[in-house]
């Protein structure tokens, strides 16, 4: 294959997770301008970012399994139909019903998008470019979540909020042709729907849609305070029935073997930890340089930018040194800095300086731009031949996980430290709120470290950081 044709399918999986990262941010700030448009209530216009979540989460592990089974170009070239018809449909929607519905096929499509954006990097791109390739995606990411708000917020003001879908449609075409150009065609074995694991599907939509009710419905008052607790038990049993049917189902949307490798499972974990604690920042900051320091929004923005900024800087360079030095060297570093940075801001949220506010976020970035692309490399690396596509979907489901588990733990801690959110918390309560939120954020990053330093000691035992052939091969005898 030439490099032309590599740059191009990078180029492709460059604006699956550019689309996908940037409609899950940019609808946010029009949110207050389609509840007037539609004269509806806050409550129902918030259903337009929770269908997106549950759609884009509950069947990334799904759309993984169709495309180690069905070839990883047909489901990745339908999820670009998926998501850029989502778009136009959003766009051209004359009902607010009508738009979370739409909003909920836009999420199907990015699920499939972002499932398989990373096997098709690790399963076509030459190895010795494949941690490259996650930090130039890392990257993209970054600029899609930048970009989002104040994108969102510049269209719904000089035009109209449709523009922000319908801006989706020519990105989206030209996507697919190149998808359907350059991406190789894979020989699969037939799959017949006979033998799908239709429950096991239903049952991991049911399970992480309810999870994800539970997490949002934390900070309920009153009679509506059993909800998130009858939710989260619900969730549970939802999920050890789910695990319990891919156990014995002939084609599992989960193939629990896989968590039987033990570097795999903790580098899952690691993530996971260390994800909740940047998303949960990323939704906490805005709100302590608003409420607490007194910034105007648009000085908020160019200071929550600077995170980006760096992202964008440190996360290629990691992820191409990540090619040649272990990236577990990475992630440990920068699990170390973020416990440092997390800490220090921890201790001094009190001064309320933009300054420290600026030195904390600059650190964030640093945390952010060194840990993602060399975990996930580390995790596809450990994928077996056939496997990209499941395990692309699990860590991203991980990852979509700790978005929500992130925010709503940050969100939770603060409400019951201030008193609710009926409350009117005086300024030494509402700094304790933001103290007691980053104290949590450091004890996931100290959780992140133990595991991923977990994750070193297995592959030591497994062949000494030397290619995962061991690893392989004991996947392939749990087969």
């Amino acid at each position: 294959m030439s490099k032309k044709a590599f740059a191009l399918i990078l180029l492709s999986s460059s604006l699956a997770m550019f689309m996908v990262k940037l409609d899950a941010y940019i609808v946010n700030i029009s949110l207050p301008t389609i509840a007037s448009n539609f004269a509806t209530s806050r409550n129902m216009a918030s259903l337009v970012l929770l269908s997106y979540l549950v759609a884009s989460t509950a069947t990334l592990l799904l759309f993984g399994m169709l495309g180690d089974r069905l070839g990883l170009k047909k489901i990745f070239i339908l999820g670009f139909v998926l998501f850029t018809l989502g778009s136009l449909f959003c766009g051209l929607s004359p009902t607010i019903s009508i738009l979370i519905l739409s909003r909920f096929i836009q999420g199907l499509g990015g699920s499939m998008l972002v499932a398989n954006c990373m096997a098709i990097v690790g399963r076509f791109m030459p190895h010795e470019k494949v941690g490259s390739a996650y930090g130039i995606l890392t990257t993209i990411a970054a600029i899609g979540v930048s970009l989002g708000a104040p994108l969102g917020g510049l269209i719904s003001y000089y035009a109209s909020w449709h523009w922000i879908f319908l801006i989706n449609i020519p990105v989206g075409i030209v996507a697919t042709w190149l998808s359907i150009k350059y991406i190789p065609g894979e020989t699969k074995e037939k799959f017949s729907f006979r033998d799908f694991d239709f429950s096991g599907a239903l049952l991991a939509l049911l399970a992480f849609s309810t999870l994800i009710l539970a997490f949002n419905s934390f900070d309920k008052r009153g009679p509506e305070a059993v909800i998130p607790y009858s939710s989260l038990a619900l969730a549970l049993i939802l999920f050890g029935l789910f695990i319990y049917r891919e156990k014995t189902a002939v084609n599992p949307i989960l193939d629990i073997s896989l968590f039987r490798i033990r570097p795999l499972t903790f580098a899952l974990i690691a993530s996971l930890c260390a994800s909740s604690t940047s998303f949960g920042n990323s939704y906490m900051i805005p709100f302590y340089l608003e409420k607490d320091v007194g910034l105007t929004a648009n000085w908020v923005g160019m200071l929550v930018l600077i995170s980006s900024l760096v992202v964008m800087s440190l996360a290629p360079v990691s992820g191409k040194l990540s090619d040649k030095i272990h990236p577990i060297r990475f992630c440990t570093l920068a699990i170390l800095i973020g416990i440092i940075n997390f800490s220090f801001f921890s201790i001094t949220i009190g001064f309320l300086s933009i300054w420290i506010a600026a030195v904390f976020l600059f650190f964030s970035g640093v945390f952010t731009g060194l840990f993602i692309s060399p975990n996930n490399k580390m995790i596809m690396d450990m994928a077996a031949s056939g496997k990209h596509g499941i395990v692309s979907a699990t860590a991203n489901t991980f990852s979509s996980m700790a978005a929500v588990f992130g925010v709503s733990v940050f969100q939770m801690i603060y409400s019951v430290t201030t008193g609710g959110d009926n409350a009117t918390p005086t300024t030494a309560r509402n700094i304790a709120g933001f103290t007691n939120a980053y104290i949590c954020g450091v004890c996931f990053l100290v959780l992140a470290l133990i595991f991923t330093r977990l994750s070193r000691n297995s592959l030591m035992k497994a062949n000494d950081l030397q290619p995962f052939h061991r690893i392989q091969l004991h996947i392939w005898r749990l087969r």
